[in-house]
């Protein structure tokens, strides 16, 4: 339990965190984006991005060029993002007294959570690989309450400058951050605990 409520913290972080940075938004943007249609250029990309970036901070920012359910639909993520503060600034403290108050150390029992875990998070791993879209359209009917993340690339520019193509990106950044910062936690405990038994 407590290295599952650390992997939700760290999720929770790294999410949050990358849904703020502008730098990113702006590199995925020329990566990935096709806005031709609307006649928003790529030299617009890197202000939209800083803008993405600073809106989802707090910052109020005025976006021209999205319409109105766009504008609802960014107000949603927005609310997602500090929901997913809230629930890391929680658990991470959490996990962290509840590892502290296990009073005597079981090996066998860590390493069988240990197992656990990484097998709940590469089975949650291998569903978005294989089957990414069912996996996207899941993951938003869980996370919002209405219906404004269906976009349609000939009359919201949101989804050409964010298509599938660049969630999948986003997905695999997210492993690399979250699976080692996660595991980091473990490995000190693991190092502690052979460290006392060795004393």
């Amino acid at each position: 339990m407590c290295l599952l409520l650390l992997l939700i913290a760290v999720l929770c972080a790294v999410v949050t965190a990358m849904g703020r940075d502008g730098d990113l938004y702006a590199r995925c943007f020329h990566l990935f984006a096709d806005t031709g249609r609307f006649g928003v250029d790529e030299t617009a990309y890197d202000g939209i991005g800083h803008a993405l970036g600073a809106y989802f901070s707090g910052a109020d920012v005025d976006f021209p060029c999205f319409n109105q359910r766009e504008m609802i639909h960014l107000s949603d993520i927005r609310g997602l993002f500090g929901r997913f503060d809230r629930a890391w600034w929680l658990l991470l403290p959490a996990a962290l007294l509840a590892f502290a108050l296990v009073k005597k150390p079981d090996a066998k029992g860590f390493l069988l959570g240990l197992a656990l875990t990484a097998l709940l998070l590469a089975a949650l791993a291998a569903y978005i690989a294989l089957d990414f879209e069912n996996a996207f359209i899941l993951m938003h009917r869980l996370l919002f309450t209405n219906d404004l993340w269906l976009l349609n690339p000939n009359t919201d520019l949101l989804i050409c400058l964010m298509p599938e193509t660049m969630f999948m990106y986003l997905a695999r950044l997210l492993a690399l951050w979250v699976i080692p910062l996660w595991l980091l936690a473990p490995t000190l405990a693991a190092g502690i605990y052979l460290i006392r038994k060795g004393k």
